[in-house]
């Protein structure tokens, strides 16, 4: 069994670890609150660089990733900035790494896979529309993608890990707005489970394509903005986390 646990209150904030992003630091380290040893950080800067899961121990932080006065863990990106090779939007988003020297250790859809999360969406951009988790394949499309979208929060799941894109949508029934909300995303034995502030879904995505099978997953966490178009300084997604764990059986 492997377990990651990044939770507020597990300590006094620790001042020491700040950076400096530009001339908008010094920053506090979520590392140094936050057990970052099984992620690395995507960052929506020109090259869409990584953060090593070492560097996040060792205490980095910029404007994009850095603690709240609260001891939240943010995650900010503008829209029309940086983005990854595969996608037109940025991200500064965490990445699991079951092993942090190897991407390429994934875990599948057997057994049972658990992230679960408390957050609040504090800015969004013009498009309002915001991933604040995933389970996504490795070499393949995103299981599912859990989207806030205008103060509504949305499961995208994935048909096929590749071939048609189809998408099945499920709008949870209780606005979250800009205020707290929990939500869990779980795998067990080829069924996908979302559930928000206490409405639960799921799909049995191995019997809706056995492809399935043969695709390895990581948890993905943050704040993965849909807007490949800046509008000015204030055209952000900026999302607060007080509570991120993950369990694998």
């Amino acid at each position: 069994m492997h377990r990651s646990l990044l939770c507020l209150g597990c300590g006094l904030l620790v001042l020491a670890g700040c950076s400096k992003d530009q001339d908008d630091g010094p920053f506090q380290a979520p590392g140094a609150n936050y057990d970052l040893s099984h992620w690395k950080l995507t960052l929506p800067d020109a090259k869409a660089s990584e953060v090593p899961s070492a560097e996040l121990r060792a205490g980095y932080a910029s404007r994009y990733f850095h603690l709240a006065d609260n001891g939240a863990m943010v995650f900010m990106a503008p829209a029309g900035a940086g983005s990854t090779r595969n996608s037109d939007y940025p991200r500064a988003e965490l990445r699991e790494l079951l092993d942090p020297a190897d991407d390429n250790r994934n875990w599948s859809g057997a057994g049972h896979h658990r992230l679960s999360a408390s957050a609040r969406v504090l800015r969004a951009p013009s498009t309002q529309k915001i991933i604040v988790g995933q389970v996504h394949g490795f070499d393949a499309r995103p299981l599912v993608k859990l989207q806030w979208e205008k103060g509504r929060l949305k499961a995208l799941i994935k048909r096929h890990p590749k071939g048609s894109n189809e998408d099945i949508r499920h709008v949870f029934a209780t606005p979250v707005d800009n205020d707290l909300f929990s939500y869990t995303i779980e795998v067990r034995d080829g069924v996908l489970a979302v559930e928000v502030n206490g409405e639960r879904i799921s799909h049995d995505f191995y019997a809706a394509d056995p492809a399935w099978r043969q695709v390895g997953f990581y948890f993905k966490a943050g704040a993965y903005v849909q807007d490949d178009e800046g509008d000015g300084d204030d055209d952000v997604g900026e999302v607060q986390f007080t509570q991120l764990s993950v369990r694998h059986d």
